[in-house]
């Protein structure tokens, strides 16, 4: 009975400082923090027919552009011909991507005045230009900001906007390779003679 209760003893001794460190052990381990927030995935529809915005928001947008750098052109004639050269870059670029935002009835009205800037852009970029023709070119300028600004602003063109009539749900005609290439084809071993293939039954 004594050497039982000396037995019992002794294993609740192995026991209990086990217990007490597997407590304390898990007490002093740094829990793994979980994030607070967990950003979803985000898919985004990618395909021939994608596009961003209308092309009412396009022709807004490159006329207020269009605008800007045509009246900063026409402030800065006669002084520093990089920003001249800028300048007319920008004015046209704007000019003919509010031409390309309208329908072909359209276009042809402002056509003249894509070509006009066109010939000034061209001479803006090798300063062929003399500084007794400035006041000339200034006056042409003019002008040209007169007329777009009369016949292009957005109320008056509204009704010619080309509109946004592109279905996404339409597949595209499917378009022959560009150059034709060599199909591989890896045909299967033929069985060995030696090996039988069963009847079916």
């Amino acid at each position: 009975m004594r050497n039982k209760a000396i037995s019992l003893l002794l294993l609740a001794a192995l026991i209990f400082p086990m217990a007490g460190c597997a407590s304390v052990q898990k007490k002093f381990t740094r829990k793994k923090k979980e994030p607070k927030h967990i950003p979803a995935a985000i898919y985004l529809e990618k395909g021939p027919y994608q596009k961003k915005y209308s092309n009412v928001y396009y022709y807004k947008s490159h006329y207020t552009l269009w605008k800007t750098w045509h009246e900063d052109l026409i402030k800065v004639i006669g002084g520093n011909r990089k920003k001249v050269q800028r300048c007319a870059e920008e004015a046209l670029s704007h000019l003919t991507q509010m031409r390309n935002s309208l329908v072909p009835e359209k276009q042809k009205e402002l056509d003249p005045w894509v070509k006009e800037m066109t010939r000034h852009a061209a001479k803006f970029a090798v300063g062929a230009y003399s500084r007794s023709e400035e006041p000339g070119i200034r006056t042409e300028l003019q002008k040209i900001k007169r007329m777009v600004d009369n016949d292009f602003y957005y109320d008056k063109v509204a009704d010619q906007i080309l509109p946004d009539n592109v279905s996404l749900s339409a597949s595209p005609s499917p378009q022959p390779p560009a150059t034709a290439e060599p199909i591989v084809v890896i045909s299967s071993p033929s069985p060995s003679p030696s090996v039988q293939t069963p009847k079916v039954q």
